[in-house]
């Protein structure tokens, strides 16, 4: 409780840009100025910074994950009644769901973090309910409500596209099959709508995602690697990206039930699942599988669709299984997921206990002119210090400024970084200048002055 309390959801670089370009869109509004160009979808910074226009941006972004982590866990359990009537029963779908979320580690650690994951998968769930809703009865409103929540995932994170794919060929064959002029007419328009803020904020770079590594590096090659030398540097991993894409199913900082529910699993296309959910997730997971990067995150937003197809497991299990036995799975399982999640957010929790280190200890020197840095150089702009900082990552640069300072991390770089930007960086001021620390902030960081 003490680590959650106080972690204020923002660590890294990640977050820090959402925070920023909230801010930039509330400065657009109030002032009118222009907030510039933005690298990624723009539908979490488009809704916080007008929450914002009320209450502090930082705790509208968190609140925002928060509230769409509720809002999953309302919305799956009604999508549990709907697709499985014959198996529901409140008291197994409420524990089911109980385990699966509130004690997923991962899950629930991105529900307290001030990045886009949630708020996506809060739209990409909210698209498979309208669905089949409009499914069911085939009223207008449930089409418009499919139409702004598949189009507002996407512009929340572009990769849930490959997810909603299969959702969105159903339902344009049940707008087809049933000669629904009106409702095709209305979606079209309703699907512009939701696109539009995404070109008027991007403008000439409205399309610049297309040029994405994820999609002009994608190669099926990447299924049985493990190990990646990007533009992010180099990455090793345990496991190959085939392995790996199946952690929202078994994965401890996922289900850690899910290994045990494979027993009692069974794959039936009838009194299941629909294709579509089925296909979305098979997909997904098959997309980043071709993904020249490993990273938990990104499981997120397909990690409640993998528990809606567990869940006839789970009835099965809790059935076939002696009470006492069951129950007990439960209870282990439980206290289990609870400790990996106190000791993965404990790393979060460290991370953002440096940056705030680290940055009140710049302000307190009040150091004069640029700090030579990355990684840590969002953060601490976000965390108060006014010094202007000169990215080593974005540029390799010919001469240092004499008098300047460079924050780096040699134990964590080297290796990741070899042969990209930040080292060579590191290498030329090694070799052409003098360094002389003037503080080790821990954990590898230290600060020197350029001579």
């Amino acid at each position: 409780m003490r680590l959650v309390l106080e972690f204020d959801g923002f660590y890294g670089q990640d977050s820090y840009e959402y925070l920023r370009y909230t801010e930039a869109l509330k400065d657009y509004y109030l002032n009118g100025t222009d907030p510039g160009d933005y690298f990624w979808p723009v539908m979490y910074p488009l809704i916080s910074s007008f929450f914002s226009l009320l209450i502090d941006s930082k705790w509208v972004l968190v609140l925002i994950s928060f509230g769409s982590f509720l809002g999953i866990i309302s919305l799956i359990t009604k999508i549990i009644g709907e697709l499985y009537p014959a198996k529901k029963s409140a008291t197994i779908t409420n524990l089911y769901v109980l385990i699966s979320f509130c004690f997923s580690p991962y899950f629930f650690r991105s529900s307290l973090i001030g990045m886009s994951d949630m708020l996506a998968c809060f739209f990409a769930v909210s698209s498979l309910y309208t669905l089949l809703k409009y499914n069911k009865y085939f009223q207008l409103k449930w089409a418009i409500l499919f139409m702004v929540a598949a189009v507002a995932a996407v512009m929340t994170r572009y990769a849930s596209a490959v997810m909603i794919l299969p959702m969105g060929c159903y339902f344009v064959y049940l707008l087809l099959a049933g000669k629904r002029w009106l409702t095709i007419g209305t979606s079209i328009v309703i699907a512009c709508l939701v696109l539009m803020p995404h070109f008027l904020i991007r403008g000439v770079g409205s399309l610049n995602f297309l040029g994405h590594s994820w999609l002009t590096n994608w190669n099926p090659i990447n299924f049985f690697a493990h190990s990646f030398a990007t533009h992010d540097g180099f990455q090793e991993h345990s496991f190959s990206n085939l392995l790996y894409v199946f952690s929202p199913f078994v994965h401890p900082g996922y289900l850690l039930v899910g290994s045990g529910l494979l027993m009692f699993s069974k794959f039936r296309l009838k009194n299941g699942a629909p294709w579509y959910v089925v296909a979305g997730v098979f997909l997904y997971l098959l997309f980043l599988a071709g993904v020249e990067m490993q990273n938990m995150r990104f499981f997120v937003i397909v990690f409640p669709f993998c528990v809606l197809l567990f869940y006839p497991a789970f009835v099965r299990g809790r059935n076939k299984l002696p009470r006492v036995l069951f129950s007990s799975g439960v209870i282990v399982a439980i206290l289990l997921q609870t400790a990996y999640f106190t000791y993965s957010f404990s790393k979060f929790h460290k991370q953002q206990a440096l940056e705030k280190s680290v940055a009140k200890k710049i302000i307190d020197m009040n150091l004069k002119g640029p700090i030579y840095a990355f990684s840590l150089d969002v953060a601490l702009t976000n965390r108060g210090v006014v010094n202007e900082f000169k990215n080593l990552w974005s540029t390799k640069f010919d001469k240092f400024e004499l008098g300047s300072h460079v924050l780096f991390n040699p134990e964590s770089t080297l290796k990741q970084w070899k042969g990209r930007s930040p080292v060579i960086n590191w290498n030329k001021l090694l070799a052409e200048y003098q360094l002389t620390l003037v503080m080790d902030f821990g954990e590898g960081w230290k600060l020197y002055k350029i001579e």
